[in-house]
């Protein structure tokens, strides 16, 4: 698979080196599953500790404690306060509780409260917090796809309002449609192509670049996108081409790899996510494999600035701050030495 980087220069007269002259390189990557290209200038690594900064540690606790007492997804709340489906009761699993959204996105949209408590820190989330959260999603998209026909489903969270969450209790979203969503249409259709031209599976081919290689966890293989779509993004890929067939192993070792994630984003400082799980049609007839994707967002401040911007929003470019292949090199050090 042949990668390409475009680098431009650009010269200019910096005021924080004394108006002398600067010259940065800027690289331009398009990924070959997203079809989505990424900009990354080495020198914003500086910018980072201005636009980032570090997470409040203490504004958080402060934050997460006020919004407690009017959360109607802690325990107290949730028996009176969640929405109820037409057909079946509410969907329950250890402390997770499933049940619809007030305010549907898609064709169908249910949201999954994962624990009793309101708040934890990234180091805090557990596998068995995730396994049980992923495990009621894919019961839900399995009743959704046996009794109303829907051809795709993702399961995906945000945390923190930096990440776009609304409510700080830790909670994931199940999003179905009968229309392939966006960025899913386009990993699908490349899919297509690449397997019409090779005669390989895409992704087969990705995980050979061992620069950006992270390595194994149980069933799934870990990995960093060539050109991500957000920053410190790590990607993890399990051979099957449905989500609604994924067994119990498998959905825990993404448990595992997510909350292994969310303990490296804690230790480098961060303190938002989002992520994504996804596979192609949900009938499995398609060559994308089963995959997720975590992202981390700005750090939470009492004045925090949006990581979302024009370049962003309306001109759908991604901007990292730290190389793939950096991040990669990271991650592996991390499990190396736990292992």
């Amino acid at each position: 698979m042949k990668l390409k980087v475009v680098k431009e220069k650009f010269e200019f007269l910096n005021p924080m080196k004394g108006m002398e002259k600067d010259t940065q390189i800027i690289e331009y990557r398009k990924d070959p599953l997203t079809g989505l290209t990424c900009i990354y200038n080495p020198a914003t690594a500086e910018k980072v500790r201005i636009f980032f900064g570090s997470t409040d540690r203490k504004a958080l606790k402060e934050f997460a404690e006020k919004t407690k007492e009017s959360c109607f997804f802690c325990p107290e709340k949730l028996k009176t306060s969640a929405a109820r489906f037409l057909e079946f009761e509410n969907l329950k699993k250890g402390e997770a509780v499933l049940f619809p959204n007030l305010y549907a996105a898609f064709h169908d949209s249910a949201v999954i409260v994962l624990t009793k408590k309101h708040f934890l820190d990234l180091n805090e989330f557990t596998p068995e917090i995730f396994e049980n959260g992923i495990s009621l999603g894919l019961r839900y998209l399995r009743k959704r796809y046996e009794q109303k026909k829907i051809k795709y489903g993702v399961l995906g969270g945000n945390y923190l309002p930096p990440a776009g969450a609304s409510i700080v209790h830790p909670h994931m979203h199940v999003l179905s449609s009968k229309i392939p969503f966006r960025v899913l249409k386009i990993m699908i259709k490349n899919s297509e192509k690449y397997y019409r031209k090779k005669g390989v599976n895409i992704v087969d081919d990705i995980l050979k670049a061992k620069e950006r290689y992270i390595g194994k966890f149980g069933s799934i293989e870990a990995y960093v996108p060539f050109a991500p779509l957000g920053n410190n993004e790590i990607d993890g890929v399990i051979r099957k081409h449905s989500i609604l067939d994924l067994n119990k192993k498998e959905i825990k070792d993404i448990s595992s790899l997510l909350a292994e994630v969310l303990k490296f984003y804690y230790n480098e400082g961060i303190s938002s996510y989002n992520f994504m799980i996804y596979s192609g049609a949900l009938n499995g007839k398609d060559t994308l494999y089963c995959g997720i994707k975590i992202i981390s967002r700005q750090n939470f401040k009492q004045f925090y600035t949006n990581d979302v911007w024009y370049l962003l929003k309306i001109l759908q470019e991604s901007l990292i701050f730290e190389s793939p292949e950096k991040t990669a090199e990271k991650f592996r050090g991390v499990i190396k030495r736990k292992r």
